[in-house]
């Protein structure tokens, strides 16, 4: 696989099936391509400019989070889920209570439909192979184990965010 020169320092890059390091793993993908695995979270945005590493074009940008490793159907190494993905569902509104003024707070506003469907878990095979799952963890972890069988490995994967990048 060609990966994007992410991380710059070459000592930063993690194989994205190593099962060694105990820290959480994210990567990026925009196109074909992708980031190596690395340790620091990442999001959209411009705190985390990444037009010096993946050229602008019409693309999205897939921000992930390692979640399982799989060889030969066994789990390897699984890593806890802390990223959210995006909102999908509005939050509840509490049932008004007569004469009790309630105090408004700002919510995070609800993700786009193209966003939701480009986000979700992922398996990824050495060759590069890609399938991109729906919201199920359960249903994720099975699918990782089947795709180690016959590839030898597979990588679970949580796109918590997307990026429109051109």
């Amino acid at each position: 696989m060609d990966f994007y020169p992410y991380p710059p320092a070459a000592s930063a890059r993690i194989d994205p099936f190593d099962t060694k390091r105990a820290a959480v793993q994210y990567r990026v993908w925009g196109g074909s391509r992708s980031t190596y695995a690395f340790t620091e979270r990442v999001a959209p945005g411009p705190d985390f400019p990444m037009d010096g590493h993946i050229p602008m074009g019409y693309k999205v940008l897939q921000y992930a989070q390692k979640i399982a490793v799989f060889k030969d159907a066994a789990l390897v190494r699984e890593w806890p889920r802390v990223e959210e993905g995006p909102r999908r569902e509005p939050e509840p509104v509490p049932e008004p209570v007569p004469g009790v003024k309630r105090k408004t707070r700002p919510t995070a506003p609800l993700a786009s439909i193209w966003e939701v469907n480009t986000c979700g878990f992922m398996i990824e095979s050495p060759s590069g192979a890609l399938k991109l799952l729906d919201y199920d963890a359960d249903e994720a972890m099975a699918a990782g184990a089947l795709a180690s069988v016959d590839a030898g490995a597979a990588a679970v994967w949580f796109v918590y965010a997307a990026e429109n990048w051109h």
